[in-house]
C-alpha cells in the first residue's frame, strides 16, 4: 500500500494508536486544572510545585500521580486510601468537563476520512471503564477497533495492543501529546507523531515529526 497523502482516495499501510486527551479532545488542560483544583487550598508555593509538576507529568494515570504528588511534593502519607479518595473526587471533577471539551482541530475529520481505511485505536491511562463511557457519550467508539484504558500502563497497553492484532511495530504509528506517549512507542519499536500546540515547547526530542493539531497529521505521516 502506499503511504498516506492529502489525496483522500488513498490508504494508509500504518496502524495508528491514538492517545486521547490533547489528541482527540482537547482536554489535556482542563485535566491538569482539574488535579490543581484539589490542592488549591494548599500554601502558594506547595500549589506552584504541585502546578509545575503537572505540567511535565501528562500520560500518565491519575494514581501515579496522586502518589508523587502526596509523598514527594506534599511530604504526606500517601495511603492507598488517600489515593482512592483523591481518585474520585478527581473523576467526579472531571467527568463533567470532558462532555463539553472541543476536539482538537481536525480530529473529528481525520478520523472520520480514516476510519474502516486503516486500523485506528485509542490508547489512554485514564482508567478504562471511564475512557470507554466517555467515548461512548461523545460518540467516538465508532471510529476505533478498540479502546483501550490503565491499566495497565501506556507502554504495556501498547505492547499487549500489538501482541493482539498482530501489527508490527515498524508499521505502526503512536500519536501523543506527552513524552509518556513518546517514551510508550520507543519502547515498543513503534513510530510516533507528536501533537504539540506550541513547538517551540516541544516535549520531545528535536528529531521528531510533529504537528500542532490533526489537520496536519496526514502530512506528518507522509514524513515517515
Amino acid at each position: 500500500m502506499s503511504r498516506p497523502v492529502n489525496d483522500r482516495t488513498q490508504t494508509t499501510q500504518y496502524a495508528l494508536v491514538f492517545d486521547f486527551d490533547g489528541v482527540v479532545l482537547d482536554s489535556a488542560t482542563l485535566k491538569r486544572q482539574a488535579f490543581a483544583d484539589l490542592y488549591i487550598d494548599e500554601p502558594e508555593a506547595r500549589h506552584r510545585a504541585v502546578v509545575a509538576y503537572l505540567s511535565r507529568r501528562g500520560g500518565q494515570p491519575r494514581d501515579v500521580k496522586f502518589r508523587h504528588i502526596e509523598g514527594h511534593i506534599l511530604g504526606r502519607d500517601a495511603s492507598e486510601a488517600r489515593i482512592r479518595e483523591l481518585c474520585e473526587r478527581f473523576k467526579a471533577s472531571v467527568e463533567r468537563r470532558l462532555l463539553q471539551a472541543p476536539a482538537i482541530p481536525g480530529a473529528l475529520e481525520f478520523l472520520a476520512r480514516w476510519a474502516g481505511r486503516a486500523p485506528l485505536y485509542l490508547l489512554s491511562a485514564t482508567p478504562e471503564h471511564e475512557l470507554k463511557a466517555i467515548a461512548e457519550r461523545r460518540d467516538l467508539s465508532r471510529y476505533f477497533l478498540e479502546v483501550i484504558g490503565s491499566p495497565p500502563d501506556k507502554a504495556s497497553g501498547l505492547r499487549n495492543l500489538l501482541t493482539r492484532h498482530a501489527h508490527s511495530p515498524r508499521d505502526t504509528v503512536m500519536i501523543g501529546d506527552s513524552y509518556n506517549d513518546f517514551r510508550a512507542a520507543s519502547s515498543n519499536g513503534t513510530r510516533f507523531i507528536g501533537i504539540t500546540a506550541d513547538p517551540t515547547a516541544s516535549p520531545f526530542p528535536d528529531d521528531t515529526i510533529t504537528t500542532v493539531d490533526l489537520h496536519g497529521l496526514e502530512d506528518a505521516l507522509s514524513r515517515l
